[in-house]
């Protein structure tokens, strides 16, 4: 009889029918397999240099620090006729004035007859705070500006580049403070009026150089009165004031001379 045989056979084939679905069975699983564990290719991005958030200039004289942002801000609207800006940057001195190094600018304005007042320091670190932040030329002292009719005048002018034009600025120079007192919101609006309306008269009256626009530079004496400027400015100054005119605010600390100085011969020491 040939049923061992047959059941053999029987077996042979199941067994061999067993391989084979096992082989189609691991075909299928590395093929699965090989497909979850196949990635997409990466695209490699060159790092992103991220600019600092405040820039410094630094001087063996003084420190000056302001926001990047808003000191690119700054230059932008020089170049814009109808805009303006409010910026706040901080001045520490590290020397006695008699012994800083100054620009060439600067020291033409120390050097030079103003129109009277006692502002020689403040015009002096006001043109050299303008040269390091936007490297401006001097073009014209307080008493080389010519005005028609005579009225209000500015402090002195400047050019400013960009990578296509030149303009030039005229700068008027203040300082914030309040004798005997502190300074208060009233101080601040009676300030900013002022000095921007005498903005707005010189810049109609200026014959040559004619400027763009102006630059009111306020000497701070300290942050807190910085912060009223801007809150006052900010809310209670109305835009016939604030024209297009950029409004430079410097806390400045270690000269007291600046803010108290009496005259000319004064200006020797911080």
């Amino acid at each position: 009889m040939t049923i061992t045989t047959n059941h053999s056979l029987f077996e042979t084939q199941t067994f061999v029918r067993s391989n084979q679905m096992s082989r189609q069975i691991e075909t299928q699983l590395r093929c699965k397999g090989t497909k979850r564990t196949r990635t997409k290719k990466q695209k490699i991005h060159p790092k992103r240099t991220k600019k600092p958030s405040t820039i410094v200039f630094l001087s063996n004289s003084y420190t000056l620090q302001e926001a990047t942002q808003s000191h690119l801000q700054v230059k932008e609207c020089m170049f814009v006729y109808t805009s303006r800006y409010f910026h706040i940057n901080n001045f520490v001195a590290h020397k006695q004035f008699k012994d800083f190094t100054l620009c060439d600018g600067a020291i033409k304005i120390r050097d030079s007859e103003n129109a009277g007042g006692t502002s020689i320091i403040s015009e002096a670190l006001s043109f050299e705070v303008l040269y390091k932040m936007f490297n401006a030329s001097l073009l014209s002292t307080e008493n080389e500006i010519v005005y028609y009719p005579i009225g209000k005048i500015t402090d002195y002018a400047v050019q400013v580049s960009n990578h296509e034009n030149t303009v030039t600025l005229g700068v008027s120079v203040t300082r914030a403070m309040k004798y005997k007192g502190v300074f208060e919101r009233k101080d601040a609006v009676r300030l900013l009026e002022k000095k921007l309306f005498g903005v707005i008269c010189s810049s109609e009256n200026a014959s040559y150089p004619k400027f763009a626009k102006q630059i009111l530079h306020i000497w701070s004496i300290d942050q807190n009165t910085a912060n009223i400027l801007k809150d006052v400015y900010e809310n209670e100054i109305s835009n016939y004031y604030k024209h297009n005119t950029i409004v430079i605010i410097t806390v400045s600390k270690n000269t007291d001379s600046l803010f108290w100085e009496k005259s000319s011969t004064k200006l020797r020491n911080f």
